[in-house]
C-alpha cells in the first residue's frame, strides 16, 4: 500500500503543478490582453487627433490597417485565453482527479489500520478470558 500511496501522491503533486502552469499561462494572455487594450486605446487617441487636422491618404490607410491589425491580434489573444481556460479547467480536474484517489487510499489504508486494531484488541480480549478461564478452572480444582 506504501508504494500506491507514494505514487498516487507524486500523480496529485505533478497535476498540481501542472495546474498551476495553466494559472500562470492563463494570467499571461490576460496580461497581454490588457497591454494590448492599452495599446489599442492610446492609438485611437492618437487616430482621433490625427483626423482633426488634415491628413493624407496614405498615412490615413496605414492608420487603419494599423488598427485593424491591433484588433486582430485582439481577437487572436481572446481565442488563446479561451484555449488557455480550457486547459486550465482540465488540469483542475486532473488534480481534483488524483487528489480524489489520493484521499480514497488514504481512507482505506487508515480504515484497515482501524480494523487491525480493533481485532487486536478483540483477541486481546479472547486472551484475556481464557486466561481467566484457566484460573479459574485451576482455582476450583484445589
Amino acid at each position: 500500500m506504501g508504494r500506491l500511496q507514494n505514487l498516487k501522491e507524486k500523480f496529485e503533486d505533478s497535476a498540481r503543478l501542472e495546474l498551476g502552469k495553466k494559472v500562470e499561462e492563463r494570467k499571461k494572455v490576460e496580461e497581454d490582453i490588457r497591454d494590448l487594450n492599452k495599446k489599442i486605446e492610446s492609438f485611437s487617441l492618437e487616430f482621433r487627433n490625427e483626423i482633426k487636422g488634415t491628413v493624407s491618404v496614405t498615412k490615413l490607410t496605414n492608420m487603419i490597417e494599423y488598427k485593424k491589425y491591433l484588433n486582430d491580434q485582439l481577437n487572436s489573444l481572446f481565442k488563446k485565453l479561451n484555449e488557455k481556460i480550457k486547459e486550465e479547467e482540465e488540469a483542475l480536474e486532473n488534480y481534483l482527479q488524483a487528489k480524489r484517489e489520493k484521499d480514497i487510499l488514504q481512507k482505506l489504508k487508515d480504515k484497515r489500520l482501524e480494523d487491525y486494531r480493533i481485532e487486536e484488541k478483540r483477541q486481546e480480549i479472547k486472551d484475556l478470558d481464557e486466561v481467566a478461564r484457566i484460573n479459574y478452572i485451576i482455582n476450583n480444582e484445589k
